[in-house]
């Protein structure tokens, strides 16, 4: 047993503890309504408001605790339901404690109710190789306002929108068959080229951003351990998304496009070998959310 994963699982069972043991810290007002079909998702985080719209109960709990995907055993419906959350707060409340107040209003609006556990979880870990990195390590610089060149070739309206999440803005922007992030340190493309390859061209970006996409690419979770803590510049290509063709074959699709199962003659694991790092796979177990009820409509305060 790994001691990093022993950390991560305690620290999830001690802030859970101490929520519920604690005396819960409370939005000052907030209303919960059902979503209006068609809107879009959007985050908005404010020194006294948190606006939430068109969210999924399942995000709304892997935001307030601050886990990631895989950290959440929960039923499949909590997909569906969308709900638009508008809450104030009083000036000065930190980061922690909005997610705290997020957990009560689960609690008390949703009738949220779970545990903690540990279970062995197939992942990865992103290391650096034995040689050192092979990528190049440049400032930090904020885009987030930069007026970027409209491409020709998408139709129709350029997807541009920047959402004020719990972790700071983010803009997400539409590019020819992928897209564009930009965070106040980072900016990077992504997209799917016609060998059905997966190419990324970073200007700036983090190990932890890096590792997110990573892990669609591999299907399992990934984990930064790579233990850098700058920015990077460099560029990539991946395997075909095992995740976007987990999703395909669900879906009855791969069978129809037999193209999806050849193989694309890229490597992964090369692929970020070449950048100086590494992938290695680990077992080991993680601390899991388990929701033991919740349920499907809000109730009045």
């Amino acid at each position: 047993m790994k001691t990093t994963c022993i950390v991560a699982w305690l620290v999830l069972v001690l802030s859970v503890g101490a929520f519920a043991q604690s005396a819960k810290r409370s939005f000052e007002v907030a209303t919960v309504r059902a979503s209006v079909p068609g809107s879009r998702l959007s985050q908005r985080l404010t020194q006294t408001r948190l606006d939430m719209v068109n969210t999924p109960i399942r995000s709304l709990i892997l935001e307030a605790f601050r886990i990631d995907v895989f950290q959440l055993s929960a039923p499949d419906w909590l997909s569906q339901p969308r709900f638009d959350v508008h809450a104030t707060f009083p000036a000065g409340t930190t980061r922690d404690q909005v997610f705290e107040m997020l957990q009560t209003l689960l609690t008390e609006r949703f009738g949220l109710v779970s545990h903690v556990e540990s279970r062995p979880v197939p992942a990865f870990e992103l290391v650096v190789g034995k040689g050192g990195i092979a990528i190049r390590e440049v400032e930090a610089v904020d885009e987030l306002t930069k007026e970027f060149p409209k491409d020709p070739s998408i139709t129709g309206s350029n997807f541009d929108m920047t959402n004020e999440t719990l972790d700071g803005p983010v803009r997400n922007m539409m590019i020819p068959f992928g897209g564009r992030n930009v965070t106040a340190r980072s900016l990077y493309d992504y997209w799917t080229t016609p060998r059905r390859t997966f190419q990324v061209e970073a200007t700036r970006i983090t190990m932890g951003e890096f590792a997110t996409l990573l892990a669609l690419n591999v299907d399992r979770p990934v984990i930064d351990k790579t233990g850098l803590t700058g920015v990077y510049q460099f560029k990539v290509e991946l395997d075909a998304s095992q995740g976007a063709v987990r999703v395909l074959r669900q879906a009855g699709v791969v069978d129809r496009v037999p193209d999806l199962n050849e193989p694309t003659g890229v490597s992964t694991f090369a692929a970020v070998e070449r950048l100086g790092l590494k992938l290695e796979e680990r077992r080991a177990p993680f601390g899991i959310l388990v929701v033991d009820k919740i349920d499907r409509q809000p109730t009045e305060p």
